[in-house]
């Protein structure tokens, strides 16, 4: 396609009469009022196709005649024709479906004023589109203050560099200062008796009603007076204390102080300092906060993407942020683009507070309802951020809650690859791995998406919700009473979370899961399409029509997809949470019924490589071996043990007569069957992962790494092998300066790791395009 230059040249050639003289005037000395000259030169017609963002000015603008104190760009000297011709090629074709469904967003939601109506109404001209427009070189740097949306116009490129400014969004609005609004102190000093605060300074730090305080790092929270909203959920004084995890990698939790009632709060069984006590009866809030040592910060070094993400950005090095005297843990007080706070949007505060109302509801037989939520939605919009939230709503309100994990690549609480039924006691503050779990009930589906095996990943979330529907919504277990916590008790909650994927299979699957819990509430997140003003006009809270008639929808936005990638792929946290789960350090299980195991702290001094496993004999520990997965039914038994060589497996404990222990082959053979069903998940459950290290060729030994303890351990005499591979990060040893050897082996002799490009046809990655559509789908 030639451009408006290469067009007028071409005219001007086919029309050899000379054009009248006309005398280009300097930029001073026009005069607004002066009438044009008309030239006659061809005239020239731009074919430049219009795209979603030209703004539609009205037709009525095009005859109205505005004065211009400057002169139009086509009547200044023209720089274009010293140039040589440029020839601009139409873009691909598959870009014009992004700018109707851009043009259907502008025709419904609401009209906002654009940039183009802004500089007409200042009686300058708006953006034309036969200027040059901005393109993807990287000759030039545009700085973009404001986030885009949907029907606004690009801002055209200006031939001058144009300095990049960073957005100065104040997160907290608090000054410490100390022994004014922070206070060192012991556990001695405040009568604290507690395991979890004992040997360890405390810092005091008094809000006032309104403050904000956004903090990098790890450490452990508590309400001594007052009230504070963090995450989107209200803590309440009390003695226990929330461990509170706020990577750069995630939205950073901010803490804000809610206006108290003097005196009136909850009686603490604390003497605060003297110093404080005139604090009480201004209104103000009183937090306690301690630096909080659980190794978490060593997974920097383990998967090095993520090293330094508990500490300040680099946009923070020469910033003079304020000292709060709690090692490992900095100040946040404005964003920048690789931190960012979180922030709870208004549609999501009024999806909260009808799931969670503040008094509990009764039904028509007088009895209370409790929530059974599920949230749906398409990828990268928040989603699981939400189920957290909701999750840590309802854990302030009862003693445990459920939740169940639908979504195989963004789980939870688990490693991906399994669904869980997970139970919890106490609000989570952090990102998915600082959290790792070993849930009630789990299925190993071995696949971070249900593609490959719809019918069994089905089967897994039935045999979890028909668990939960016995089991759990009315506890057949006593909970024992604690005293001074007051949350209801009989009756546990139930929060369901599903995958991202919303189209063809996926959708089907989300729909019958939707079927099988029979959710009192459905969340559906909407697309980043739409921007937040439609929300609180055209998206109230009703009836589901599609689903139960006493289910209620709730249509909340999605987050900014900036806030969540966070220069982090969902593929890089995926890494990170199975990195984490095998370095994490679970405390021993106890008697008490409905237990939450989660982890406590993290053992990252040694590489996977480097830590001692267990020697498992196979022909006596191991019922079964199982391969799930699309291929796997043609691995014949002669070649398992290669397959199982550096393999992640489910360990699965299952039920008397639930697997067929007889074998066809030898005695030596390993307990496998080519093209064999998986156990059932209704007589099976899967209690962690594990990693095959190694495969004892000559004997029946293997070496197996697994963080579970021993005694669940002995309980697992069945493996299932899935797509799921081990990242590269748990191969390397990053004791090693540059990772030039491995165990004190040279890289280049390591097994099973290759380094740098590979040879030979089918050594690249391939890739997989699943976005083409044929000629009847379009």
């Amino acid at each position: 396609m030639l451009s408006a230059v290469a067009a007028r040249r071409a005219a001007q050639v086919a029309n050899p009469e000379p054009a009248l003289p006309v005398a280009r005037p300097e930029p001073a000395q026009v005069s607004p009022k002066s009438p044009r000259i008309p030239s006659t030169s061809a005239k020239t017609t731009s074919k430049r196709k219009a795209s979603a963002q030209t703004p539609n000015l009205p037709r009525k603008s095009k005859k109205k005649k505005v004065a211009h104190q400057k002169p139009r760009y086509f009547t200044e000297e023209d720089a274009f024709l010293k140039q040589d011709d440029v020839i601009i090629i139409g873009e691909d074709d598959s870009e014009d479906s992004e700018e109707d469904m851009e043009g259907f967003a502008r025709d419904l939601l609401p009209t906002t004023p654009t940039r183009s109506a802004t500089l007409v109404a200042k009686g300058k001209r708006a953006w034309s589109p036969s200027r040059p427009f901005q393109d993807s070189s990287d000759e030039e740097v545009v700085a973009v203050s404001t986030p885009f949306t949907p029907g606004t116009p690009v801002t055209p490129r200006t031939p001058a560099r144009v300095a990049v400014t960073e957005p100065t969004h104040l997160v907290s609005a608090f000054e410490p200062v100390l022994n004014k609004n922070i206070f060192s102190s012991s556990s001695t000093e405040l009568q604290l008796a507690s395991a979890d605060v004992a040997r360890k300074p405390i810092t005091l730090v008094v809000l006032h009603p309104g403050e904000t305080l956004a903090l990098v790092g790890s450490y452990t929270l508590s309400v001594f007076h007052g009230s504070i909203t963090m995450a989107g959920v209200k803590l309440e004084p009390s003695t226990a204390t929330h461990p509170v995890f706020a990577p750069r990698s995630s939205p950073v939790p901010v803490i804000k102080a809610l206006r108290s009632n003097g005196l009136s709060g909850h009686a603490l069984p604390i003497s605060l300092p003297e110093i404080i006590q005139p604090y009480l009866s201004q209104g103000c809030t009183i937090i306690a906060l301690q630096e909080l040592h659980t190794g978490v910060q060593g997974l920097g070094s383990v998967c090095r993407i993520f090293d330094g993400v508990f500490q300040p950005s680099r946009w923070y090095r020469n910033d003079s942020t304020p000292n709060l005297n709690i090692p490992g843990v900095h100040m946040l007080t404005r964003q920048h683009r690789d931190v960012q706070s979180f922030e709870l949007p208004p549609s999501w505060d009024t999806a909260l507070s009808s799931i969670c109302p503040g008094t509990p509801q009764v039904d028509d037989s007088a009895k209370p309802v409790f929530p059974i939520c599920l949230i749906k939605g398409p990828k990268k919009t928040g989603k699981s951020t939400f189920a957290r939230t909701v999750l840590n709503r309802l854990a302030t309100r009862y003693r445990k809650v459920a939740f169940l994990e639908c979504d195989l690549g963004q789980s939870e609480f688990t490693p991906g690859g399994m669904v869980a039924l997970n139970i919890v006691e106490q609000p989570l503050f952090g990102p998915p791995f600082t959290h790792p779990t070993i849930p009630y009930l789990a299925h190993y589906v071995g696949s971070d998406t249900p593609r490959s095996s719809p019918s069994h990943y089905l089967a897994a979330i039935q045999a979890l919700v028909q668990s939960y529907k016995l089991d759990l919504q009315s506890p057949i277990f006593d909970i024992p009473d604690v005293v001074g916590d007051n949350r209801i008790s009989d009756a546990i909650p139930l929060v369901v979370n599903t995958m991202g994927w919303n189209k063809g299979l996926g959708a089907d699957l989300t729909r019958q899961i939707e079927e099988m819990v029979e959710p009192t509430d459905v969340v559906e997140v909407t697309g980043p399409l739409f921007e937040r003003g439609w929300f609180e006009a055209h998206a109230p809270i009703g009836s589901d029509p599609f689903g139960h008639p006493s289910t209620k929808k709730h249509t909340i936005e999605p987050i900014a997809p900036s806030i969540l990638a966070n220069n982090y792929a969902p593929a890089d946290h995926r890494i990170l949470s199975m990195m984490s789960y095998f370095h994490a350090i679970f405390p021993a299980p106890s008697s008490a019924d409905l237990e939450q195991l989660t982890a406590t702290s993290w053992h990252t001094a040694l590489p996977l490589c480097a830590q001692h496993p267990y020697q498992l004999d196979w022909s006596q520990a191991i019922d079964k071996f199982y391969l799930t997965g699309a291929g796997t039914e043609d691995v014949v038994p002669s070649e398992l043990e290669r397959v199982l060589n550096g393999a992640i497996v489910g360990l699965v404990s299952c039920e008397s007569g639930a697997i067929d222990t007889e074998i066809d082959a030898k005695p030596n053979t390993i307990p496998y069957s080519q093209g064999a069903t998986a156990v059932s998940p209704s007589m099976s459950t899967c209690h962690g992962i594990a990693l095959i290290r190694g495969v004892s060729p000559s004997s029946h030994h293997m070496h197996v790494l697994s963080p579970l303890p021993t005694g669940m351990l002995a309980k697992c005499r069945v493996m299932i092998k899935g797509e799921q591979e081990l990242p590269v990060w748990g191969m390397l040893d990053f004791r090693s300066e540059g990772g030039e050897s491995v165990a004190g082996m040279e890289r280049s002799k390591v097994p099973y790791l290759q380094w740098g490009k590979g040879e030979g046809i089918g050594g690249e990655r391939r890739r997989v395009r699943r976005n083409l559509m044929r000629k009847g789908q379009s």
